[in-house]
């Protein structure tokens, strides 16, 4: 779309206006929360009036059920709209970084595809480069887990514990992992679905969230269709204690160009 001479970009514009509603969000939730605790408050009142009306006098009995009913009401009304700016916030994230995303990541240089792997995942995430700046022990090559009959094995390995609170309970801070293994150029669906399966198997010896799955291949042979669907629609549904989540299987192309082709692209993971 072109603006007339003198004129701001129409589509520029409304992107900064939902970059400053989202900048609100810090002073939306605190809002939220003192609202929540007024509502809860309130509510605790009414019932606690509610039992002393129905001993002492029905008309304050009464009053206090529709000021309890009022205040359910308010606090659900509350939850709603909670959802609704968590949901435009999350919105917001993602275009920005669709928006400064490089469109053709490129691949940076190592001896072998993981460690160009390794060097990427650093370069395009912040929370990935801090943590193996403070620990590179934490991106390990060529790891084998003991996962039932057969043991399973990641060709890459990024993990960052989570909490204490969340090993035990699933509660807290997740940490992250990234898992990725070097896959057949030509995949099958069959090799997604052993990639999601091993990541369930070992996602209780990580004691941290697996956040991305990377199928790596180093030739760009067109995907069947059917492989292509399944990446796109059919994430891997991994469960820990009483957190469950939905990760992509990746599949990831070092392209003759010298780019890399993610499909799905996942982008601000972890």
């Amino acid at each position: 779309m072109i603006s007339p001479p003198g004129g701001e970009d129409p589509i520029s514009a409304i992107f900064d206006l939902s970059d400053r509603v989202a900048q609100m969000a810090p002073t939306v939730r605190r809002m939220y929360r003192y609202t929540a605790v007024i509502l809860v408050i309130w509510i605790a009142i009414m019932a606690a009036l509610v039992l002393i009306g129905i001993a002492a006098s029905a008309i304050l009995a009464l009053l206090a059920i529709l000021g309890l009913a009022a205040g359910v009401i308010g606090l659900s009304l509350l939850r709603q709209t909670d959802r609704f700016f968590r949901a435009f916030a999350l919105r917001n994230r993602f275009i920005r970084l669709l928006r400064e995303a490089d469109a053709e990541p490129k691949i940076p240089e190592g001896r072998t595809p993981i460690e160009r792997l390794v060097r990427h995942l650093a370069l395009s995430n912040a929370r990935v480069d801090a943590a193996l700046k403070e620990d590179p022990g934490r991106a390990r090559l060529r790891v084998t887990y003991p996962a039932g009959a057969q043991p399973v094995a990641f060709d890459l390995v990024v993990s960052v514990p989570g909490s204490a609170w969340y090993r035990t309970l699933g509660w807290g801070d997740p940490g992250f992992a990234i898992l990725a293994r070097t896959g057949p150029d030509a995949p099958v669906v069959a090799d997604l679905e052993r990639m999601a399966a091993d990541a369930q198997a070992v996602s209780g010896l990580l004691g941290c969230a697996v956040v991305r799955l990377l199928l790596l291949r180093t030739q760009a042979i067109p995907l069947p269709e059917d492989v292509y669907e399944h990446a796109v629609g059919h994430p891997a549904v991994l469960r820990h204690r009483f957190h469950e989540s939905r990760v992509p299987v990746e599949v990831a192309t070092e392209r003759p160009d010298g780019t890399y082709e993610f499909i799905p692209t996942v982008l601000g993971v972890p």
